[in-house]
């Protein structure tokens, strides 16, 4: 069964940012995932959960998900957005 990352980000730093969005595909393709959405093209219906950003990656197994987000590939990534916005990140399913 399918797992999903789910993440609210809020951009601080943009030019920083960008640079994280052009190099995470890489690692997330490497661990089996695949990018569901990838937007800042948000409306809110219901509720107050604004946001820059979300992001859905699917991957095949919790295993995989897990193993992309701890992995040596992603870290320094990870780091960098860290720095480059603060985010919620949910494993979900």
């Amino acid at each position: 069964m399918s797992v999903f990352i789910v993440s609210r980000v809020d951009i601080e730093d943009p030019e920083r940012m960008a640079a994280y969005m052009q190099a995470a595909p890489a690692t997330v393709a490497a661990f089996g995932g695949t990018y569901i959405v990838r937007s800042g093209n948000i409306e809110v219906v219901e509720g107050d959960q604004r946001c820059d950003r979300v992001v859905v990656l699917e991957f095949p197994t919790r295993e995989q998900a897990l193993a992309w987000y701890h992995s040596q590939d992603y870290r320094p990534l990870r780091d960098a957005r860290w720095e480059a916005a603060k985010a919620s990140i949910m494993l979900v399913g």
